[in-house]
C-alpha cells in the first residue's frame, strides 16, 4: 500500500510493476474509493530504483484518511495498480483500527463444532 501526504505538493513512492521494458506513455489514474472522485494524469515521471520504480507525482484530490485506487496504464494496458492510504501521520509504528465500535460490545459465540447434516 502507498501512503501519500493530503498536500498537492510532488509525491514519490516505490512500485513493482508488471513490465519494466519501457517507462514512455504511462497514465496514472487515482479514485476516492469514497466520493468516486478521480484524477487522470499523462506521460507521468517514472524511474528505474533498483528492484522498483520510482513514480513522482502531485495530486489535487486528497484528503485525510481516505483510501484511493492507483491503476497505471501503458497504451490502454495495465501496467501497475494498487491501493494508497492519505494521511499527514508521520509516526508509522502507531496501530489503527478501521473498527469504531468498542470491543466490549462484541460478543463471542462459543460453538462446540458440531455440525447438522442438511437434508
Amino acid at each position: 500500500m502507498v501512503i501519500l501526504s493530503p498536500n498537492t505538493e510532488i509525491q514519490e513512492f516505490n512500485i513493482i510493476p508488471r513490465s519494466r521494458q519501457s517507462f514512455n506513455g504511462l497514465t496514472l489514474t487515482i479514485t476516492d474509493e469514497s466520493s468516486k472522485e478521480f484524477e487522470s494524469f499523462s506521460d507521468i515521471d517514472a524511474y528505474d530504483n533498483g528492484n522498483y520504480v520510482l513514480v513522482s507525482q502531485a495530486f489535487n484530490i486528497l484528503k485525510e484518511n481516505r483510501l484511493y485506487k492507483l491503476t497505471i496504464t501503458q497504451d490502454g494496458n495495465n501496467w501497475w495498480r494498487g491501493k494508497a492510504r492519505c494521511t499527514s501521520q508521520v509516526n508509522y509504528q502507531d496501530k489503527h483500527s478501521l473498527n469504531t465500535i468498542a470491543s466490549t460490545q462484541y460478543v463471542v459465540i462459543e460453538d462446540d463444532e458440531t455440525f447438522t447434516i442438511l437434508p
